[in-house]
């Protein structure tokens, strides 16, 4: 079964990145959000079809959230950027938020809690 709340939640990040993409004040970390969001739509495709995230290895969460957090502390500390540097941390707390619903559902399905 199709989590909706999840799929809301990659519809927001996806949303969101594809700002910033378009923001001409993010063009120094454009091509990291690029590999981001194509990354988050290969994962909700393979949701679609397979209702599960084993495609999503720890190390590529991880890397992904480092990356993630690199970008928000490089255009928060960045004085020629107003609040649009806030999108940066909305990026981050939904990617949490995502990888934190994915791994308790794991949990979850494996009799853990």
């Amino acid at each position: 079964m199709i989590n909706k709340t999840l799929v809301s939640d990659f519809s927001k990040i996806i949303g969101n990145i594809e700002i910033a993409i378009q923001l001409d004040s993010f063009r120094n970390v454009r091509e990291d959000y690029k590999m981001i969001l194509d990354k988050l739509i290969q994962w909700i495709k393979y949701y679609y079809n397979n209702e599960n995230f084993e495609i999503i290895t720890y190390e590529e969460s991880l890397k992904i959230h480092e990356l993630l957090e690199e970008i928000k502390w490089k255009m928060i500390t960045n004085k020629n950027i107003g609040d649009e540097s806030m999108l940066t941390d909305d990026i981050l707390i939904r990617y949490e938020v995502i990888i934190k619903t994915i791994n308790n559902g794991r949990k979850l399905e494996n009799g853990k809690r």
